[in-house]
């Protein structure tokens, strides 16, 4: 995570497909690892916009 000016994050993700279930995952079309990651990452911005209560 890195603070950017204006308000804004900069996030990098990185993901690893290791493994036979991990390689027979990315081959699925539409990608549910890319999918996840891209679920968690609007969660994120949720949460810090407020729109997730604890």
């Amino acid at each position: 995570m890195e603070d950017l000016p204006g308000g804004r994050v900069r996030i990098l993700a990185q993901e690893t497909q290791i493994g036979r279930p991990a390689a027979e995952l990315a081959r699925q079309i539409p990608n549910p690892m890319l999918n996840g990651h891209q679920a968690w990452l609007d969660g994120l911005v949720r949460a810090a916009s407020g729109g997730l209560s604890a």
